[in-house]
């Protein structure tokens, strides 16, 4: 003769749910982590995107405009600073060395937070 168990699963116990509960709050808080560091990482690049930007319009226009014309500058925008230094007859005679810098946060020439571009111009 066979021995019947009988099972009573009538509901869920408290410990069962308080366990579920913790479960999904710790898969919950991960995520809630993960789309914080995304978020910051995706504000970074776009400022960095938009300093690069600034950065190569400001070269573009130096390779326009004649050589003589060709002059350092600073620009003040709400979140950004762009400075251009230019330097006569370096590394050589009739040459221009242009270095542009774009800083953010804060928008002045202290920040940690840069974007720099260097080239140098020859005299036609």
């Amino acid at each position: 003769m066979q021995k019947r168990f009988i099972f009573h699963n009538d509901g869920v116990t408290l410990i069962e749910n308080i366990l579920a509960i913790a479960i999904i709050a710790i898969g919950l808080f991960s995520v809630m982590s993960v789309v914080t560091i995304v978020t910051k990482g995706n504000t970074h690049s776009k400022r960095v995107t938009t300093a690069t930007t600034m950065a190569q319009d400001k070269m573009e226009y130096f390779n326009k405009v004649d050589y003589s014309d060709v002059l350092g500058t600073s620009t003040v925008t709400t979140d950004y600073y762009l400075v251009a230094v230019v330097q006569n007859d370096t590394p050589g005679a009739n040459t221009k060395t242009i270095t542009v810098n774009v800083y953010w946060d804060p928008a002045d020439a202290t920040s940690s937070h840069k974007v720099e571009l260097q080239t140098i111009l020859a005299e036609e």
